[in-house]
């Protein structure tokens, strides 16, 4: 029962009025005795129609000390109707404000940031369609991180984070080192990756593959070796490019059906007292069997001592699950899947020519799978000394 109301009531016999007011229905939240002719009531405001109506039929002295809840909250908007609109106004525009990206802050880090290109980059993330004032959930950190990657130039790593108003790129730009051809030196050219060869040209020692067949990553290409005489041959640094078919693919996959929780309405309440890890319940519930929860802490002592009272609501949900739009989802995960795709290209840093590029898209246990393909033109020949820090590299970022 809400007690939004407390009167004081003087009379020759409050009980007598009391014991009228409780035949004619109504309640009392408490009832405090302050005087020999003096009651204080806490009730609501229909008990309390029905006390100022006897104390006014009687001709006792009465008064209502405290007028709060819900109707007095509205009375007081009503009466002051500028402030509720001014407090909403100004809501709205601190929403407003906070909900957009207002700072594109670009960061570089690692040994080598001084050789970084704000210019450069910021006009990357220009050409993606970002710019000041556009709307915080229209920012895909993960996908705009990938596009980055793919598009910005030679960098090892580029992150994106939402901060609030803020987007911040940070980026470590990446120096290749040259490679050093010593022709007196003895090495065979081996193939970085799978693919099947479509040109072979020699420079220095002889080819093992002709084009049309297919190789496998780390299988040699062109020996290190030159016929010196019919029974002789002599070591030489292997020199020529292998021109092969690859594939890169990139995939994205993402639930057909999305979960609706809804409030049903009802809800209960708990609190304990907690105190350095130690918890005693006051007043406990049994709760839902499919609820969410909402923690509020009061302190009650203050920063000399850490007690404090936890209050848990338990909120009754109900769940149900409703279809996606399957093709903004196919439009989305697409885009992730070549976002992956670009990245790995140019993780590999490789020159390529693009041959061919197409999607798969499959349904299978609730979900929805993109996968994107490019078909590329490149060149495999590398030396084993590269295929090794190659590997190495990818052993450290698998670990």
């Amino acid at each position: 029962m809400n007690h939004d109301l407390r009167l004081r009531v003087e009379g020759a016999y409050p009980e007598r009025l009391l014991q009228r007011c409780l035949t004619r229905g109504a309640r009392f939240a408490r009832v405090r005795r302050t005087g020999q002719r003096t009651l204080i009531l806490d009730t609501d405001e229909r008990s309390a129609e029905i006390v100022l109506a006897l104390c006014k039929r009687y001709g006792l002295n009465h008064r209502v000390l405290r007028h709060g809840g819900l109707s007095a909250l509205l009375q007081g908007l009503r009466s002051r109707w500028t402030l509720a609109l001014g407090l909403i106004l100004c809501a709205a525009l601190c929403w407003g404000f906070l909900s957009r990206i207002w700072i594109i802050d670009v960061a570089f880090t690692g040994p080598d940031a001084a050789l970084g290109s704000a210019s450069a980059l910021r006009s990357c993330i220009a050409e993606q369609g970002l710019k000041p004032g556009m709307a915080a959930s229209a920012v895909d950190a993960e996908l705009l991180q990938k596009r980055l990657l793919a598009e910005a130039g030679d960098y090892s790593f580029i992150g994106v984070r939402v901060q609030g108003i803020r987007l911040l790129v940070e980026a470590s730009p990446e120096v290749p080192a040259p490679e050093v051809y010593e022709i007196s030196r003895a090495r065979d050219l081996v193939a970085r990756q799978d693919g099947v060869v479509e040109s072979v040209t020699v420079h220095s020692g002889e080819a093992s593959v002709r084009p049309g067949d297919t190789v496998r990553r780390g299988q040699t290409l062109i020996r290190g070796e030159e016929d010196r005489s019919k029974e002789e041959t002599n070591p030489v640094s292997a020199l020529g490019e292998v021109i092969a078919r690859c594939w890169y693919e990139g995939g994205a996959q993402g639930p057909l059906e999305k979960r609706i929780v809804t409030p049903t309405g009802r809800s209960e309440s708990e609190c304990r007292l907690e105190l350095l890890g130690f918890s005693m319940p006051i007043t406990e519930c049994a709760g839902y069997a499919s609820e969410k929860l909402d923690a509020e802490i009061l302190p009650v002592v203050g920063l000399f001592l850490p007690l404090e009272v936890v209050r848990t609501t338990h909120i009754e949900v109900e769940e149900h699950s409703e279809d996606v739009d399957e093709a903004a989802l196919k439009a989305y995960l697409t885009a992730l899947a070549r976002a992956e795709l670009q990245a790995k290209l140019a993780a590999d840093g490789i020159d390529y020519e693009l041959a061919s590029a197409w999607e798969d898209v499959s349904r299978a246990e609730g979900m929805l799978r993109v996968r994107a393909v490019y078909e590329i033109y490149t060149d495999i020949a590398a030396s084993r000394d590269v295929l090794s820090e190659e590997v190495n590299e990818t052993w450290k970022t698998v670990r």
